[in-house]
């Protein structure tokens, strides 16, 4: 029978909740999807085209079951990972992708810079412009712009492992267009000449406080290694988290080892910031009504939490500025992202006060969801071969969630806080899905009329 609980089930339940697979289908599928990563000379030793590179693989062994490295791989790591390796060859293969055997191929393709054209048809172009992000067909002759900002390429690899997968699951429009947004100006119509600011005239948070250190919050840490933090200990975070890694987070959460499971989601964490060069205290329990900030500890909040009710809560410990990243749950909306942003004049608990209109709908939506997937083939099946009701329920409860979606709202995020620490308005709500770039909405909160959070000047790469 079907392992309910594997490294890959969170992504499994994705071609599941579509309806066209049944259990023993979607492991087929899984099990023959392979993608190849290549990485052209023009942006191998670019800081944005080394984030893309790595994002996508990091992101791409998650969601298929084979990746291949190819390109220009013998250049040495420009901002250094806690990873075992110095060049992009030898972290993408620590990463997990592979070299291909004498005369394989594959049929999927992100392309990082020029180059790498197969006759497949079947690949994707990562582009970027300063902060601006997106992808475009691989005969498209956009090419990637300026290459400082390595928040644009993560979001880039991300976006253009998307498409690919979007494809395999039959998106026939998945990977033809060219999209994407700006991760400084989100509200802009012209995405790819908002491009916003040089990397080194901006400012870095120097304190954050992460709670929640599942797929999302992991996705911040991710980005915020890519940050150029001129030394050691310029940024402190706190890290709060309560869960364990279990083998169902791998396939999401882009810092956890496979086969490392059981470990606290914090000290995951942590074990990766120290690495990296930032000074980190953990917070091993639940957000709740009674957590308090003291003066000396970080005011700016950002959050990766998955349910609504401990959203509610995080006004309560007195942070100043607050950023909050939702993904979607559900095949009809698991590829969409919003981000809110919040100060002490604008409180989560009033923008998301629950009214009895909303609970009762949330009621009605959950079992209307539960209706839906009864009906399903596969879940029926599974009833059916195991006569099992009880495990086809837990089967049918697993959340769908893929790690390229959470790259991309770690990215967009961590874009955010870099605007606060900026001293410029942040936007209040940013949301829009990761399958089509190009529809992002964005609008603007208020600029705080002065910083009251530490920062650090950018460094350069």
């Amino acid at each position: 029978m079907v392992k309910i609980h594997s490294a890959k089930s969170r992504i499994r339940a994705a071609l599941l909740n579509s309806g066209r697979y049944t259990i023993e289908e979607a492991e087929r599928k899984l099990a023959s999807m392979k993608i190849r990563v290549y990485l052209g000379e023009d942006v191998a030793s670019t800081v944005a085209g080394q984030a893309a590179a790595l994002t996508a693989i990091v992101t791409a062994v998650r969601s298929f079951d084979r990746v291949l490295l190819d390109g220009f791989l013998d250049v040495p790591l420009i901002q250094r990972l806690p990873v075992k390796g110095k060049t992009m060859r030898e972290v993408g293969l620590a990463l997990g992708a592979a070299l291909p055997d004498v005369g394989e191929s594959t049929p999927r393709s992100v392309l990082i810079g020029t180059g790498g054209r197969t006759d497949s048809g079947q690949e994707v172009k990562a582009i970027w412009n300063g902060w601006s992000a997106g992808i475009a067909p691989a005969a498209s002759k956009l090419v990637a712009g300026r290459s400082d900002c390595a928040l644009a390429g993560i979001a880039a690899g991300a976006l253009a492992v998307g498409q690919c997968f979007f494809a395999e699951q039959g998106d026939v429009r998945a990977g033809r267009r060219t999209e994407g947004v700006s991760l400084w100006e989100p509200d802009a119509e012209d995405w790819w000449g908002a491009s916003g600011p040089p990397m080194a005239g901006v400012y870095l948070p120097a304190a954050l406080w992460l709670i929640g250190l599942g797929n999302l919050g992991q996705a911040y840490v991710w980005s915020l290694t890519w940050l150029p933090y001129g030394a050691r200990g310029q940024l402190t975070l706190f890290l709060q988290d309560f869960d364990r890694i279990g083998e169902e987070n791998w396939g999401t959460s882009i810092l956890v080892h496979r086969k490392r499971y059981g470990d606290l989601k914090t000290f995951v964490a942590e074990d990766w910031c120290l690495k990296r060069g930032f000074k980190v205290q953990r917070i091993d329990r639940r957000l709740d009504e009674t957590l308090k900030r003291h003066d000396n500890e970080p005011g700016f909040a950002i959050a990766g939490l998955d349910r609504m009710e401990p959203r509610r809560l995080l006004g309560g410990p007195g942070f100043t500025h607050i950023l909050d990243a939702g993904l979607g749950a559900d095949v009809s909306d698991y590829h969409q992202i919003r981000v809110s942003a919040f100060d002490e004049s604008d409180r989560p608990e009033v923008r998301w006060a629950e009214t009895t209109e909303q609970a009762a709908y949330q009621v009605r939506k959950a079992a209307e969801r539960e209706q839906a997937l009864k009906s399903l083939k596969g879940y029926q099946e599974h009833t059916r071969k195991s006569k099992d009701a009880c495990g086809t329920a837990e089967l049918m409860g697993i959340p769908v969630a893929v790690p390229f979606v959470g790259a991309f709202a770690g990215a967009v995020t961590v874009a955010q806080s870099v605007r606060i620490a900026s001293g410029l308005a942040p936007y209040s709500n940013a949301c829009g899905s990761i399958s089509a770039p190009g529809l992002f909405r964005a609008e603007l909160g208020k600029a705080a009329e002065r910083i009251r959070i530490g920062n650090v000047k950018a460094g350069v790469q």
